[in-house]
């Protein structure tokens, strides 16, 4: 990701750095890529055994709960995998604070995650939260059976929308991920594909008939 905006601050800002403080230029670099970057599926394998299905993504967003409008990245994954002879889904939630003065890039690992349906959440659904050696990443396993539903259906509309707090019991920040986006210029412009979902759903039927 911080290739793909150092490229668009390059590619956005020749003729007119001159006239510009450093901070308002990278400011204008970085809205344009506000949203959804990328999405990619990705099917998981241990001992050459599909293992889990998992989707991939990386957006840039505003924190407005608790860091008036800063920027951060947020990265991750989501999806099912086997784990002890049984289906789990799974949150992976990477964030990491962008100071538009030097692009430095700070992971502030999430307190907690989980995915919105509506006006509700899946945290009940959550067997356990871990942190991870990826820095500015928590990990969250959940029961398939609430969970998966709340994603697959987001997939199915084209979007999937994710919640993480920065402090225990703090509010949360929402994050909505097109599904859609498989890739951003470094101008903002985004190239679609409706392949996400059904790529996806591919994966996981295969993961349930290879496991019955």
């Amino acid at each position: 990701m911080r290739r793909v905006i150092s490229i668009a601050i390059v590619a956005m800002a020749c003729g007119s750095a001159q006239a510009q403080p450093l901070e308002q230029l990278n400011r204008g670099s970085l809205l344009p890529m506000l949203g959804t970057i990328s999405v990619e599926v990705t099917p998981n394998f241990a001992g050459s055994r599909l293992d889990g299905c998992s989707i991939g993504f990386r957006t840039l967003t505003q924190d407005w709960i608790y860091k008036q409008g800063a920027f951060a990245a947020v990265s991750g994954g989501f999806g099912v995998m086997t784990l002890k002879g049984t289906f789990a889904a799974y949150l992976k939630v990477t964030v990491h604070d962008v100071d538009p003065r030097t692009m430095q890039f700070t992971p502030s690992p999430p307190a907690s995650a989980y995915f919105v349906a509506g006006n509700t959440t899946t945290k009940n659904a959550i067997v356990g939260s871990y942190p991870s050696d990826t820095p500015g990443t928590i990990f969250v396993v959940s029961h398939v059976g609430p969970t998966f539903p709340v994603f697959s259906k987001g997939l199915a509309d084209g979007k999937v929308t994710i919640a993480f707090a920065r402090e225990k019991d703090g509010s949360d920040v929402v994050v909505a991920i097109d599904t859609n986006v498989v890739d951003t210029a470094p101008s903002g412009q985004r190239k679609y594909s409706d392949q996400i979902s059904t790529d996806f759903l591919k994966c996981a039927q295969t993961l349930l008939e290879q496991n019955k």
